[in-house]
C-alpha cells in the first residue's frame, strides 16, 4: 500500500506533542469485548432500550433515533427506565475488552492529551497495555476549573473524558438535560475548548461530527480567528467535495480519508504510518536543535 501524505503542519504538531487526539465512540467500537462482541454505539443502545418500553413511548423513541434526535430520545428512555438506567449504563459500557489494533496505534502517536465523548474504561487498559508508556495518564473525568491544569502541564499525560466515566454513573453525559448542562450551563466546557483549539492541533478520530456543541465551538473559532491554524478529522465517510470545501471554510476542519471497507481495517495502519512519519519529524526536530 502506497504510504499516505500527510499535511506536513500536522506532523509538526505530532512531533512536538502539540496535537489533542479527539476520539469518538468508533474508536471503542474497534475492540472486542470478553463476550465476542462490540461496545454499542449511541444509536444501537438506544435501540436496545426502546425494546424494553412499550407502546406508544417504543414508537415515540424510535420516531427520534430514525431523526437523529438521541439527546432527547434518551432522556425518554432514561426517565423510562429510571429504576434500572445505571445498571443497563454498566452492563454495556462497563464491559471488558482487549485494546484493538486502532487503539494501539492511538497510543502510538505519542501525544499528551486525549480527549473522548466515551465513557468506557478501554483508554484506560489501551495505556496499560503499552509497553513502551513509563507512567499512567492522569485521567480526568469531569469538567471543573480543576482541568485547566492540563494545559500548562507538561509533565503527565491526560485522558479527559468529556462526558463522564463509567466509573462514576454521576459524572456521564448522555441526555439532553446532561448535555445542556455540561455544553451550554458550564463555561468550563466551552472555555477549555476554546483554549485547547486556539493553542493545539485537533485530530478528530473515530468521531461522527455530529456533536451540536462541538460543531457550534468550531465554527465560532473558525469565525473569530480566520488566521489560526486548521484541525483534522481522520474518516472513513464518503464525503463530496463542496462538503469537504465548507467544512474547511466553516470549520477550519480538514479532512484525512481512508476506504472504511472490512470494518475500518484501514483506518489501524493508516494512524501507524501517521504516527511513523511523527516520529522521523520528531528526529529531524531534535538533530537541529542538538
Amino acid at each position: 500500500m502506497e504510504e499516505p501524505i500527510f499535511n506536513s503542519d500536522l506532523l509538526d504538531d505530532l512531533a512536538r506533542e502539540k496535537v489533542v487526539l479527539f476520539l469518538g465512540a468508533g474508536v471503542s467500537a474497534s475492540a472486542i469485548t470478553e463476550t465476542g462482541n462490540r461496545i454499542a454505539g449511541w444509536p444501537d443502545f438506544l435501540e436496545s432500550m426502546c425494546k424494553l418500553t412499550q407502546e406508544p413511548l417504543k414508537a415515540q423513541v424510535t420516531a427520534l433515533i430514525k431523526q437523529n434526535d438521541l439527546l432527547l430520545a434518551c432522556e425518554i428512555l432514561q426517565s423510562a427506565l429510571a429504576d434500572n438506567w445505571e445498571k443497563h449504563l454498566t452492563e454495556e459500557f462497563g464491559q471488558k475488552a482487549q485494546p484493538s489494533a486502532l487503539h494501539a496505534a492511538i497510543i502510538g502517536l505519542q501525544q499528551r492529551l486525549v480527549l473522548t465523548t466515551n465513557f468506557d474504561k478501554l483508554l484506560e487498559v489501551s495505556w496499560e497495555a503499552d509497553t513502551s508508556s513509563t507512567h499512567y495518564p492522569t485521567v480526568v473525568s469531569s469538567i471543573t476549573d480543576a482541568v485547566f491544569k492540563a494545559l500548562k502541564d507538561h509533565s503527565r499525560k491526560y485522558i479527559i473524558k468529556i462526558h463522564g466515566t463509567i466509573d462514576d454513573i454521576q459524572t456521564i453525559v448522555f441526555s439532553r438535560s446532561e448535555y445542556i448542562k455540561l455544553a451550554f450551563g458550564n463555561v468550563n466546557y466551552s472555555s477549555f475548548l476554546e483554549n485547547l483549539m486556539l493553542n493545539y492541533t485537533f485530530l478528530f478520530i473515530g468521531f461522527s461530527m455530529d456533536d451540536p456543541a462541538i460543531i457550534s465551538l468550531m465554527e465560532m473559532y473558525a469565525l473569530r480567528y480566520k488566521q489560526a491554524r486548521p484541525h483534522y478529522i481522520i474518516t472513513g465517510r464518503r464525503v463530496e467535495d463542496n462538503v469537504v470545501d465548507i467544512f474547511k471554510r466553516l470549520r477550519k476542519l480538514n479532512f484525512i480519508k481512508y476506504d472504511d471497507e472490512g470494518y475500518h481495517k484501514n483506518l489501524p495502519p493508516l494512524v501507524r504510518s501517521l504516527a511513523q512519519q511523527a516520529s522521523e519529524r520528531r528526529r529531524e526536530i531534535y538533530a537541529t536543535t542538538v
